[in-house]
């Protein structure tokens, strides 16, 4: 709970260095706009990306299981809290071309996934943790401005890390309660391709935008996850990894025309094919494994909000939205990934 606390503290503080930096940033930035440290209005999350890099903040229901139940309540659904502190931020970018026509820019992205049950009334406890970072990303745009085809775009991040941990009281008590496994270590590393038409780069118009991300572990052998014996965490032979090395996802990204007020609508949609743990958190020691394998199945996110630009300011935190948020699939928090059967729906706020 107190690392969690702490880590919580260092993305607040980081995230307000960003936006002091944003706050000082001239007006005129733009994608015309070339140099060290300046913002570029592409290769950004959508509103729907499951593993964003913005910052969300939201209250949420969501399916209940025995393995985060932390009162043994027994309910099918329980509210949360969950936060997302995520940056992407400038290292260089280049317009080149007739009437700049082509675009590169070099960002460094990371986030933190905090997800707390501050509704429980003994502890609040932390129920998990996802940290990402990696070296950074490079994107490449070339711009047509030809109706409906307004660019297209292609991201390359050589080298991400994916680092996840339940909190304190949770594995205090799976380990109390004699629960077979107590931790997985979910911790790989993965490359990331992305290609994007009609990148969202003019806020204000109208705009389609279509996405489709590829990830690949860069060490297939040795999975997503694993449990290690040796540090108490757990039986090994509890886990069936099949080592499925990828992920894929399909995103759609909807956006009005921006009011003279500066609202419009967005709606924002994923389909993601990923990997379900194949463990069961619900094993007591002794008990009987019936755990499946590793399988693949998909998952959906769905935004839908109403979002706010910042007149004559476009950079970071120049836009906010609230929304709702819809999620099905298997649970896409840290070693609870097994779990298959997980909804949630919430109000969501967002920074970006």
């Amino acid at each position: 709970m107190k690392i969690s606390k702490q880590i919580f503290g260092i993305c607040c503080c980081l995230l307000c260095v960003v936006a002091l930096r944003a706050g000082n940033a001239s007006d005129s930035v733009s994608a015309g706009r070339n140099g060290w440290f300046t913002y570029a209005p592409y290769g950004k999350s959508l509103l729907s990306d499951v593993h964003p890099n913005f910052v969300r903040f939201e209250v949420v229901g969501n399916t209940n299981h025995q393995a985060f139940d932390f009162t043994h309540s027994g309910k099918k659904y329980r509210p949360g809290t969950q936060g997302c502190f995520g940056m992407d931020l400038p290292v260089w970018n280049g317009n080149f071309g007739a009437g700049g026509q082509f675009g590169i820019s070099i960002t460094l992205a990371a986030s933190a996934y905090l997800w707390m049950d501050l509704f429980e009334p003994q502890t609040s406890p932390v129920i998990n943790t996802d940290y990402r970072i990696g070296l950074p990303t490079a994107t490449f745009i070339q711009r047509f401005n030809r109706r409906f085809l307004k660019n297209y775009s292609v991201a390359w991040s050589p080298f991400k890390h994916e680092s996840t941990h339940i909190g304190d009281e949770i594995q205090i008590q799976r380990v109390e309660a004699g629960y077979a496994i107590r931790r997985v270590n979910v911790s790989y590393n993965y490359t990331e391709c992305v290609f994007t038409l009609n990148e969202p780069e003019d806020r204000s118009v109208q705009c389609h935008t279509f996405r489709v991300g590829l990830m690949l572990l860069w060490t297939p052998k040795e999975g997503w996850y694993r449990i290690t014996t040796s540090a108490g965490d757990g039986d090994a032979s509890l886990a069936h990894p099949a080592m499925s090395p990828f992920e894929v996802y399909l995103q759609y990204q909807y956006q009005t025309p921006t009011s003279r007020h500066g609202f419009q609508g967005v709606i924002s949609a994923e389909i993601r094919n990923r990997v379900v743990y194949g463990y069961d958190l619900t094993l007591k020691n002794g008990e009987t494994d019936n755990s499946p394998s590793d399988h693949r199945r998909f998952t959906y996110n769905i935004f839908l909000g109403m979002r706010y630009n910042i007149p004559g300011y476009d950079g970071y935190f120049s836009r906010f939205s609230i929304g709702v948020r819809l999620y099905h699939g298997n649970c896409p928090f840290g070693h609870f990934r097994s779990i298959e059967q997980y909804s949630q729906a919430g109000i969501a706020l967002v920074f970006q």
